[in-house]
């Protein structure tokens, strides 16, 4: 038997009319699916049945400065808040493939909508921290809308300050960026601690109910993901328990698999700290498809201004845009996808990134993430005037996606730089998770 190449037919298939390529309707296989589990595929096609509503919310929740009530219940009916809690407390303990996944889908309707997806994540890291602490704070999950616990300031350089008492801590201070914080159970917020001679670095678990929010969000983009400051007006006492010192981070981290079952919790530190890098770039992925979704429906409608086309994807130019904006968020996402299987592998195997790798990692996918918004400026750019219309979605794609890669873990050039000193020789600076302060070897 002879192999033979099909060849393709002489003219079009009758009845199918010229036109962009349709979606297949059975995606192929992503060829490291293993990692993918069966929750996170029902999230991930939940959240898209959400996305035309997400998407319809979204100039309304830059409003309110809050994602709509309705799309926080929708998320918390999902599950979507429990996706990388223990499954030990109910949650699904998600990795990072189907975390990805997850994040893709919704950037594909909302940057915000990701961002409160984001905050639920912080359960990966805070459910690794001594038993009542965790205790206490899943106490507050059973009918609770939103994510369980928010924080800020946690790796900052200026944090809140702490003082040893009998039985706990005096803590006051300002924590800023704290997303989610109207919706949280709990508030997290870092602070530098004192106990006589001693001293260090801190994260608190503080109660909503002795906090102050701040109403100072007031930012070009991301302005739905509720990321006011909190402050306390007073010292605040917090007990003991809800006390974790950042120089045993590592290992609580580390420890986490002797605790729960579950791929989010058998990573490593590096890698673990990385699974947040690769949902904010997956998200921006996400937002570059949502973009060119949005793009090539205009297209088709709006008469450009010059050259005098009957439509704006008849011109070349266009096509050209479209064309390259499908590359530029092809590579990213696989670029993205590839560091989410590899977190994974690494943590079915017990094994971790090295210092090296991990600065490197984060470097590429901040490098993916620019691509993307790479993607969705030029495809405003294109679309010209009407593009900046504050009820069309691509604006909105463009502030978001700037916001999100200002973020000082997310910053391309800075990033570079903490792996650009290792490619040449340079000693590496003393940073958590790619482009944190280490807090834990600060005295």
């Amino acid at each position: 038997m002879t192999d033979t190449i099909p060849q393709p037919p002489d003219e079009l298939t009758p009845g199918l009319p010229p036109g962009p390529p349709p979606e297949r309707s059975t995606p192929l296989d992503a060829p490291a699916s293993r990692y993918l589990s069966a929750e996170g595929k029902r999230l991930a096609a939940g959240v898209r049945t959400l996305q035309n509503r997400i998407r319809e919310l979204a100039p309304e929740a830059e409003r309110r400065g809050r994602l709509s009530p309705e799309i926080v219940e929708a998320f918390t009916e999902l599950g979507l808040y429990r996706a990388c809690a223990p499954i030990e407390y109910g949650g699904s303990a998600l990795g990072a493939r189907d975390i990805a996944e997850i994040a893709r889908a919704l950037g594909r309707g909302d940057a915000a909508a990701n961002w409160t997806f984001f905050v639920g994540t912080s359960l990966r890291m805070v459910s690794t921290f001594p038993k009542p602490l965790v205790d206490e704070l899943y106490s507050r999950q059973q009918g609770h809308i939103g994510p369980l616990a928010a924080g800020g300031s946690t790796f900052a350089a200026v944090t809140g300050k702490a003082v040893r008492v009998e039985g706990g801590w005096n803590v006051e201070g300002k924590w800023t960026y704290v997303s989610g914080n109207h919706d949280a159970a709990w508030l997290f917020g870092g602070a530098a601690w004192t106990d006589g001679n001693r001293s260090g670095h801190a994260l608190f678990m503080m109660d909503p109910a002795d906090i102050e929010p701040v109403d100072d969000w007031h930012v070009a983009g991301m302005m739905a993901s509720d990321s006011n400051s909190i402050t306390t007006t007073k010292p605040m006492f917090v007990p003991d328990h809800r006390f974790i010192d950042m120089s045993e981070l590592p290992m609580h981290l580390d420890s986490a698999a002797e605790r729960f079952a579950g791929l989010a919790y058998q990573a490593k530190t590096r890698a673990s700290m990385m699974t947040a890098t690769v949902l904010n770039m997956a998200a921006l992925v996400g937002m570059a498809e949502g973009a060119l979704e949005v793009f090539q429906e205009l297209a088709q409608k709006r008469k450009p201004f010059s050259p005098p086309y009957d439509t704006i994807a008849e011109m070349a130019s266009s096509q050209v845009a479209a064309g390259k904006a499908k590359a530029l968020l092809g590579v990213a996402g696989a670029t993205v996808l590839q560091y989410a299987d590899e977190i994974d592998h690494l943590a079915v195997r017990g094994e971790d990134y090295t210092g090296d790798e991990e600065a490197q990692g984060c470097t590429d996918l901040a490098f993916a993430g620019q691509l993307a918004k790479d993607a969705i400026d030029l495809l405003l750019r294109i679309l010209g005037s009407s593009g900046m219309a504050l009820s069309n979605p691509l604006q909105r794609y463009s502030r978001d996606s700037g916001v999100i890669l200002s973020h000082g873990a997310m910053r391309l050039e800075s990033l570079a730089e903490i792996s650009g000193r290792r490619l040449l020789g340079q000693p590496p600076f003393k940073m958590f998770a790619g482009g944190l302060q280490d807090k834990g070897a600060q005295k």
